[in-house]
């Protein structure tokens, strides 16, 4: 304990010391640049959007892909004329959540992606949502690597044939190994079929013997992980975590890893690159002790670029320090005026939006108020979605997570653009059969130790999370009575949850004969309740109430 007290002591100093010449500034004769653009979670975001994170009432509008070729094709220009080196890395996840990207089965961003030529993309989990075949599609069209040391045939052991472990790049003198990891946690997060026959190796061991190749085998001065793990919210909180797991003996080598474990357990890895958690940091992150250097963009390559310049010894190709060129960090916020589009590609990106988009602006209904989502309890947005499963389904109950529920919808018209945003995901009803004893294990499975719960509709449920897990759905009612644990209930649930994800495992105990596939999208289900009950009014009604635990 005394020991790793005193290194990370040691080490913290050290850190500072490097982090102090970030702001220098650097001679091109002793020191070489190559700046790191990358891009994470892009979700089909190449689009122009208008930004109402910033202004909900009078939203800038940011310049999509467009936006973001311009800027990179400058940089590139400068970085010949001045002698750096340039990147392009993405870590995954780049197609499924808007129209252009879902509907051309993300071809569409495949083809801006060459157009703009990135060098190489990570595997992530959403990649995977409409197929294996689909993935090795666009793999087929793309024009530079897809990466994933620790995707695997399930049978042989060998590397899945759609991806590659790893590049190397020679860029002005520098031979940088850039290498690959999907999340592991994709085996749990995607339907069965999408990902059959392929296994999903342990990110550390896999990082750990690839990085031995890179630096051994390939010589390579630099090296980067371009992974789609995250990196935490609150970094130095994730690795207080991460000391606190390490004295209590958690077995990193099996499980799914953050980038911030990876960035402790893997030695001589410079630069990792995250995703999946769309949270985007200004400043890298960097590991105490091995003096990894950690970070990731926001979602949506429009909405958030990230641009780095490091820089280089010449004499010992050694990383010296790094650099941004906005004052805020890392981050570019993509805003249409300020970041002028290529007008070839913006007039592209446009026609494959008017291919994709016919009839998606009609008005289908309105809403007297704002549709809020929220990841905890009830919500507007929440309520409607599952309530539109129960109206088409005619379930005597209906659940849903909140993780699906992907956007929110302001008081007034309402589009079909607006649900595509809500569900971007071909999510369909399934229907099972089930006896009311089984709906009381489900909820308390999904309120056990810091889970939320659920969204539900046709039941009222009051949680009390100061009682020991399994014990904690104190009423439970279905159709205004209470649940008969020996009564028969038909539930409604996504086929996403009937797969066993995020943490709806139990459904998958349920036998075939009381499963029915409706093959009813809850998209559609949805528009069709918004026209029916036009305008929407919905409001959280108590029908799932917790009552928070107690903290001395």
């Amino acid at each position: 304990m005394i020991r790793l007290v005193f290194l990370v002591t040691i080490a913290s100093i050290l850190t500072e010391t490097v982090r102090a010449q970030v702001g220098s500034s650097w001679s091109g004769d002793r020191y070489q640049r190559i700046t790191i653009f990358f891009t994470n979670d892009v979700h089909g975001g190449i689009v122009n959007t208008e930004a109402t994170f910033i202004n909900p009432e009078f939203p800038p509008m940011i310049g999509g892909g467009a936006s973001a070729a311009r800027y990179i094709h400058t940089a590139r220009r400068q970085a010949e004329k001045e002698g750096w080196g340039v990147l392009l890395l993405d870590q995954g996840d780049i197609f499924q959540g808007t129209l252009v990207g879902t509907k051309t089965g993300g071809k569409a961003v495949i083809d801006f992606m060459n157009l703009i030529r990135y060098d190489a993309m990570a595997v992530g989990n959403h990649d995977f949502d409409l197929g294996r075949d689909n993935l090795e599609r666009i793999q087929k069209l793309s024009e530079f690597p897809f990466i994933a040391a620790n995707i695997v045939d399930k049978e042989t052991g060998e590397l899945a044939p759609f991806v590659k472990p790893y590049v190397v790049k020679e860029v002005q003198g520098v031979r940088i190994g850039i290498l690959g990891l999907a999340t592991r946690g994709t085996l749990s997060m995607s339907y069965p079929a999408h990902v059959a026959g392929l296994d999903f190796l342990p990110e550390i061991p896999a990082a750990r013997d690839y990085v031995r190749i890179l630096r051994e085998d390939e010589k390579c001065d630099f090296v980067i992980l371009s992974t789609h793990a995250w990196l935490d919210y609150n970094p130095d909180e994730g690795y207080r975590r991460l000391l606190e797991d390490i004295k209590k003996g958690k077995d990193f080598e099996r499980g799914t890893a953050s980038g911030i474990e990876i960035a402790h357990f893997v030695p001589r890895i410079d630069l990792i690159l995250t995703g999946h958690i769309h949270r985007g940091h200004n400043t890298p992150w960097e590991d105490p002790l091995t003096h990894t250097l950690v970070i990731q963009s926001y979602a949506n390559s429009s909405a958030a670029l990230g641009h780095i310049n490091l820089y280089f010894d010449r004499k010992t190709r050694t990383l010296a320090g790094y650099n941004f060129d906005l004052d805020q960090g890392a981050m570019l916020t993509l805003f249409r005026d300020e970041f002028w589009p290529d007008p070839e590609l913006d007039r592209t990106i446009a026609a494959w939006q008017s291919e994709v988009e016919k009839g998606f602006d009609e008005v289908i209904g309105r809403t007297r108020n704002d549709l809020k989502r929220t990841s905890d309890g009830e919500s507007p947005m929440g309520n409607l979605v599952v309530e539109a499963m129960l109206e088409e389904s005619g379930a005597d109950a209906a659940m849903s997570n909140y993780g699906g529920v992907r956007a929110e919808i302001k008081a007034g018209d309402i589009t079909a653009r607006d649900v595509f945003k809500v569900m971007p995901f071909d999510n369909k009803i399934v229907l099972m059969k089930v006896k009311g004893s089984f709906v009381k294990e489900l909820m308390e499975d999904r309120v056990a130790g810091n889970s939320n719960g659920m969204l539900v509709a046709g039941l009222k449920a009051v949680i009390d999370k100061n009682r020991t897990d399994r014990e904690r759905v104190v009423t439970l009612e279905i159709a205004d009575r209470p649940l008969d644990p020996d009564a028969e209930y038909t539930l409604a649930v996504s086929d996403y949850l009937a797969e066993g994800n995020s943490g709806f495992g139990r459904l998958t105990t349920v036998p075939e004969e009381f499963v029915a596939q409706t093959g009813v999208a809850i998209r559609d289900a949805m528009i069709r309740y918004i026209q029916k009950h036009s305008p929407v009014d919905l409001q959280p009604d108590g029908r799932f109430r917790i009552i928070r635990k107690i903290v001395n």
